[in-house]
């Protein structure tokens, strides 16, 4: 890790308009994995699903899943293992089925992404 040291203006202004960085930039392991989960809850279809698994509380099976969106059973499998990928939602095989819940470790991890960003904005308010 390099140490940190002030940012100095390089605008050829009377005023420095640059802000000194006084952090080291996140990981770029830990930033892929943070935009990986992130990406994947940025679409209408993954959210409406995490949202449909929150609310029952209980892993749901992927007939239910699929039965409340109206796009294919393909479609829906596509969102499912996007979000299976991103570490967002755990799948468990039952007989013939896949039931899917939500992930509290990854969805924490995420939490506390976002609560450290707000944070750190607020401090500057």
């Amino acid at each position: 890790m390099s140490k940190l040291r002030p940012i100095t203006c390089e605008c050829e202004t009377e005023v420095a308009c640059c802000t000194a960085l006084n952090t080291e930039p996140i990981d770029i392991v830990q930033a892929e994995d943070l935009a990986e989960a992130f990406h994947a809850l940025g679409d209408p279809y993954r959210m409406a699903i995490v949202h449909l698994i929150a609310a029952t509380g209980e892993a749901v099976c992927v007939v239910d899943v699929e039965r409340h969106f109206p796009v294919s059973q393909s479609t829906v499998s596509y969102h499912l293992k996007t979000l299976l990928d991103a570490g967002v939602i755990d799948r468990e095989k039952r007989s013939k089925w896949n039931y899917y819940s939500l992930n509290p470790t990854r969805l924490g991890h995420l939490t506390d992404a976002i609560a450290n960003f707000r944070d750190r904005a607020a401090a500057t308010v």
